[in-house]
């Protein structure tokens, strides 16, 4: 099947090589002031009566306002979080030809947040292995001072490291340090609006404080592999929701494939999951 944005060979090899990637100039301005201003809502209305001041939230709320699986209540940002171009970006990164929408979130890192605590995504998933990616999307222009990624380049992979608390109910393992990360550097990235980071699930990845006067928005799409099982039974609300029991593939209500492209975009499932994080099962 045809993308729509159609990768180098070169720019998939780098992101092979290196766990991460950016793919410059991929949504319109349009787009993005269109999806920013959907993704706005959505948090408004999911943080309305949370008054609290930065420093009375808890370590991790400092980190970033996290709102869950928009897709499912905002048939606007369903728009983004299903975009075709995005899927087919993510199938090429993959090497897989058929991609599920695994979940969306907002990551808003407010003026004077703190930084994001090192860590990998995928160990936190019963999912093994299986091929993910994913779409870091900035609905405003990002710099350092404003709460950028850094990644540490070729961590993918090292595969499954020690999980990280980033909750802070634990002290959180300090990934970087860990030996087999032989003190690879973090490689900070700086990106416009309308570009988009993608990395692996193993890559090891931080995001800098926000010492800017204006919240950081930024808003992220994990796509998985379709076809592989599930490897572990600890609780996962995806997984859970999906009725998909250890051994089975992972597929199901709240699961869509979003490559290749259906002629609709998926209708949302009936049972949703709570909608601010940190997820909890």
């Amino acid at each position: 099947m045809k993308y729509p944005i159609k990768l180098s060979e070169h720019k998939i090899d780098e992101y092979r090589q290196r766990g991460f990637c950016v793919t410059p100039e991929i949504l319109k301005p349009s787009e993005i002031s269109q999806f920013r201003t959907a993704v706005d809502r959505e948090v408004a209305d999911r943080t309305q009566h949370d008054s609290r001041p930065l420093g009375k939230k808890s370590v991790y709320e400092q980190s970033f306002v996290q709102c869950m699986r928009l897709w499912e209540t905002s048939d606007e940002v369903r728009a983004l979080s299903c975009h075709h171009g995005l899927a087919g970006l993510a199938s090429q990164l993959l090497q897989e030809s058929s991609v599920h929408l695994w979940q969306d979130q907002a990551l808003y890192k407010e003026s004077g947040g703190r930084e994001t605590t090192p860590h990998q995504d995928q160990p936190f998933w019963p999912i093994g292995a299986a091929p993910l990616v994913s779409a870091w999307i900035p609905l405003t222009d990002v710099t350092v001072k404003s709460g950028a990624m850094a990644y540490v380049p070729t961590s993918h992979k090292l595969g499954s490291l020690r999980v990280v608390d980033i909750t802070h109910k634990s002290e959180p393992y300090d990934i970087l340090a860990d030996p087999l990360v032989s003190g690879i550097q973090p490689e900070s990235v700086e990106v416009k609006a309308g570009s988009i980071i993608w990395h692996d699930g193993f890559t090891i990845h931080q995001a800098h404080a926000n010492q800017s006067s204006r919240t950081r928005k930024v808003f992220t799409v994990v796509y998985l592999a379709s076809g592989y099982p599930r490897v572990k039974s600890w609780p996962v609300f995806p997984l859970d929701r999906a009725g998909v029991e250890v051994g089975e593939v992972m597929q199901g209500e709240g699961l869509p494939v979003v490559w290749p492209p259906p002629a609709q975009l998926p209708r949302p499932p009936e049972v949703k999951g709570q909608v601010l994080g940190p997820q909890h099962g």
